[in-house]
């Protein structure tokens, strides 16, 4: 039997609070959305290991992680999409001549090309310890996503200028999330229905980041959250209450897919 609906939630300044924790409510509240027959999927740009906690805590099996790059259903691999190694190579070179650390992603690794301070504040605002230092990784595994390492904006056209084959996502005020062009949370989703047969069932989905923009125009229904961005609020249906404030569950009810 298809489920009766599918339904995507963004972590950081969504589904998780503001010390990167689900609330035990909408533990709940996700726990009676699977028993009225949808199925609650992440939707990050955390990397499979990084959502770990949240698999074991809940009742979600299905995610859409590294913003697109890699999606399990019901705790099995439908799909992944892996940047050239030339690409990730020549990321690593120039990040290096700009003195930016690089992270690279892999299905179940994450490594750093070097340390400095920014990089402990980009893994310290999402309450992570910064990766161990591994700058071959890409000689070895498959990288799916990179994380470019910089708080000083004014020089982020040094990277992104120079990779028009490249999307990059400034999520926080120190990172920038990099996959390949074309490439982002909705893609992923028709990954997933493609790769999973769930053709013809409402889509559902909740955000506040850029690179949730493309996944709230994909779905059938949006919801935006209060603490997200301007830019974002203008694309969903719903704009439900902040994060902390229990915007989840009221959006949730606002659809009618929990009482």
């Amino acid at each position: 039997m298809k489920p009766k609906a599918l339904v995507f939630f963004d972590l950081d300044g969504t589904l998780l609070n503001n010390d990167s924790v689900i609330d035990d409510e909408v533990k709940e509240a996700l726990v009676e959305l699977k028993e009225k027959g949808a199925v609650p999927f992440i939707a990050t740009g955390r990397s499979p290991i990084e959502v770990q906690h949240i698999l074991d805590e809940t009742v979600i099996d299905s995610f859409i992680s590294l913003n697109g790059q890699y999606i399990q259903y019901e705790g099995k691999e439908v799909f992944r999409n892996v940047i050239p190694r030339e690409l990730v190579s020549e990321l690593k070179q120039l990040t290096k001549e700009k003195d930016m650390p690089l992270s690279l992603y892999s299905a179940d690794k994450i490594r750093a090309t070097y340390h400095n301070e920014t990089i402990k504040k980009a893994y310290g605002y999402i309450h992570e310890d910064p990766p161990a230092i591994d700058d071959s990784l890409d000689l070895n595994e498959e990288i799916l996503m990179m994380l470019v390492i910089n708080e000083d904006t004014s020089r982020d056209h040094e990277i992104t200028d120079s990779f028009s084959n490249l999307s990059f996502y400034r999520n926080t005020p120190y990172s920038i999330d990099t996959i390949s062009k074309g490439h982002n949370k909705a893609k992923g989703i028709d990954a997933l229905i493609d790769s999973a047969g769930l053709s013809g069932i409402p889509l559902y989905a909740f955000g506040d980041g850029a690179n949730d923009k493309e996944m709230l125009e994909r779905v059938d229904h949006s919801v935006a959250m209060a603490n997200g961005l301007d830019e974002v609020k203008e694309l969903a249906d719903y704009i439900t209450s902040a994060n902390t404030e229990g915007g989840v569950l009221e959006g949730l009810r606002h659809f009618n897919l929990i009482d």
